[in-house]
């Protein structure tokens, strides 16, 4: 299914293109408009105490669209393994030429036992129906591992930080790697990819360290570790021109 959208004003970073931010929030929004097309939305969730959680999620972008340039957002899920299901993503400039694809990982949590949910047995045979074997060209998750930070950011969670879970909301995680990246380096390179691997949950009032460390051949790896017992949330991959 495919989802029209346009850059509006205050949509954009600093550059005047989309920011990874939006990028980011509307791609998971349109994850969220095609389950619930599919009965296994927002209403199915509400109603028997489940939640989506997203483990893993990697956008490759050749291009970001810029202000009031139209664009699109497809969306399908191609594969169910057992806890796990994966959904892919499809951008479009505005002459419907191809500018990047997402692939992202996600569990069905029950919210009463706080175990996931066999995807495999939900009624009416789940999403089996809506699967496209359509696998996009983008390659799969790097391995994370942060050594020597040479790039340090710290935070303290507050309100505007969480989702209506009460957690932080998971593309913020990614915008403060990003913000521990100085603005020089900004202003002469272009962020190609990001991949996030989540974790554990942050909440408000967590005091956060965002370790990034120069990984060679145009990336940096970053781990978001929570200051009180040093436990890593989430593991993050950048790419770059």
């Amino acid at each position: 299914m495919t989802y029209p959208l346009a850059v509006e004003p205050f949509q954009e970073d600093y550059s005047g293109h989309l920011s990874w931010s939006n990028i980011g929030n509307f791609t998971l929004r349109v994850a969220s408009l095609h389950a619930e097309t599919h009965g296994f939305g927002i209403s199915y969730m509400m109603e028997h105490q489940r939640g989506w959680v997203l483990s893993r999620l990697a956008i490759d972008l050749k291009e970001r669209p810029r202000s009031l340039q139209h664009y699109s957002i497809s969306t399908w899920v191609s594969r169910i393994f057992r806890q796990f299901t994966e959904r892919n993503f499809e951008f479009r400039n505005a002459q419907g030429e191809n500018i990047g694809y997402g692939i992202s990982t996600w569990a069905l949590i029950d919210y009463n036992t706080r175990q996931p949910v066999n995807l495999e047995s939900l009624p009416d045979g789940g999403f089996h129906e809506a699967l496209l074997d359509e696998v996009p060209p983008i390659a799969s998750y790097s391995r994370v591992r942060v050594k020597e930070p040479a790039m340090v950011l710290h935070h303290h969670c507050g309100m505007t930080d969480l989702d209506i879970n009460g957690h932080v909301n998971s593309i913020r995680y990614i915008d403060w790697v990003l913000d521990a990246l100085p603005m020089e380096w900004h202003n002469t390179h272009a962020v190609k990819r990001i991949e996030a691997a989540f974790g554990l949950e942050g909440y408000g009032g967590d005091d956060l360290d965002i370790l990034v460390e120069d990984a060679g051949e145009n990336r940096y790896a970053a781990e978001i570790k929570r200051c009180k017992d040093g436990a890593t949330l989430v593991k993050v991959m950048l790419f770059f021109d």
